[in-house]
């Protein structure tokens, strides 16, 4: 594929995130409205894509995709467990402030960027099997870990309160997989330390709340109805069809009401060092680690979900449990590596071909 072939799928892309961009700078979308735009995103559209598009896949072919979950899983949750301990132990971060950051450089926006983008170039077909596995390890396994990471205290609760001293106020222990926390969150984030308090999460708990999450579910019953090799009734495949077809276009006009929202990043290291792990180190890692490990295709395909810019998701999971610096740094790293993928993302195609 010629590179002005690539940058014919790649830049409407880009032109719709510009219209949600501008109708949120306008302030066409308040506070309610994005809320709306995001929960038709990830509660409706994106599963029911999800959903129909594993659901449609043969048994056999899933099959054949175990390669590609091992590839995935390595770049999601292998990395992640990297990072994680790097910024723990060798950058002296908190344990939350690291979980967060960590999941910032591994969580790309492949469920709102890459139907359009990989179904422009290879067909929908063959790309909503990739979307589709990314989204059930994401939201299966390293989210939910992220969550129960972020609900232990850092530090033992002291044996007696100091005289007088207000109790700090609880957060949330759960934070909606997929982006479900509400928009105001993100506009007002929760105090430094916030949640540290308290017992543990139920890991179970966690899990389960996970679990319910249409964006979570949705690929897995997909994954069942194929794997016991129930077919699609014709009305569920039109009635899931006419939703899915939603999903490509609210999630690029979510994606800019949402940087809109955001502002003008602060350019400061963490968020370069953020940005760039995201759109550059972690796809040509594990690029370089499936041509060892896997074939050139299915090195590709992995590369290719890994190579988009950063998601939402850390920055709500911040929202609630993080610190206004946290936000800050998050939320310009989202707005920075969209700006970077531009760029970053047609030569990674180029390069994966």
């Amino acid at each position: 594929m010629s590179f002005a072939e690539i940058f014919t799928v790649v830049v409407p892309v880009f032109l719709l995130i510009a219209v949600g961009y501008g109708t949120g700078r306008r302030a066409l979308f308040d506070a309610g409205g994005a809320q709306a735009l995001r929960e038709l995103t990830m509660q409706l559209a994106l599963p029911a894509a999800l959903l129909l598009s594993i659901w449609r896949t043969p048994r056999h072919v899933l099959v054949e995709q175990l390669p590609l979950v091992g590839l995935l899983a390595f770049g999601f949750l292998a990395v992640y467990a990297v990072l994680l301990g790097v910024l723990r132990l060798a950058a002296r971060r908190s344990l939350r402030r690291a979980a967060l950051f960590a999941l910032a450089c591994v969580q790309p926006q492949y469920a709102f960027m890459g139907t359009s983008v990989l179904g422009g170039l290879f067909g929908t077909a063959q790309a909503a099997v990739p979307i589709a596995v990314a989204g059930i390890i994401v939201n299966v396994v390293l989210d939910p870990v992220v969550l129960i990471l972020l609900g232990m205290p850092e530090h033992p609760a002291p044996r007696t309160a100091t005289a007088g001293a207000a109790a700090p106020a609880r957060q949330p222990a759960l934070a909606t997989v997929g982006g479900g926390a509400p928009e105001a969150s993100a506009a007002e984030p929760a105090p430094a330390g916030a949640g540290a308090s308290g017992p543990r999460p139920s890991v179970l708990r966690t899990v389960g709340h996970a679990l319910r999450e249409p964006f979570c579910w949705g690929p897995v019953l997909g994954l069942v109805l194929s794997v016991a090799g129930v077919g699609v009734p014709e009305i569920a495949d039109s009635a899931l069809g006419l939703l899915a077809g939603a999903a490509s276009a609210t999630a690029l006009v979510y994606v800019g009401v949402s940087v809109a929202r955001i502002g003008r990043p602060a350019l400061s290291p963490a968020v370069w060092a953020v940005s760039l792990t995201s759109v550059v180190v972690l796809p040509l890692l594990v690029y370089g680690t499936g041509l060892i490990l896997t074939s050139e295709a299915v090195a590709a395909q992995a590369a290719l979900i890994l190579a988009f810019p950063v998601s939402p998701v850390p920055l709500m999971f911040a929202a609630r449990h993080g610190s206004a610096e946290d936000v800050r740094t998050i939320g310009s790293a989202v707005v920075l590596s969209l700006l970077l993928s531009f760029v970053t993302l047609p030569l990674i195609i180029e390069l994966v071909g």
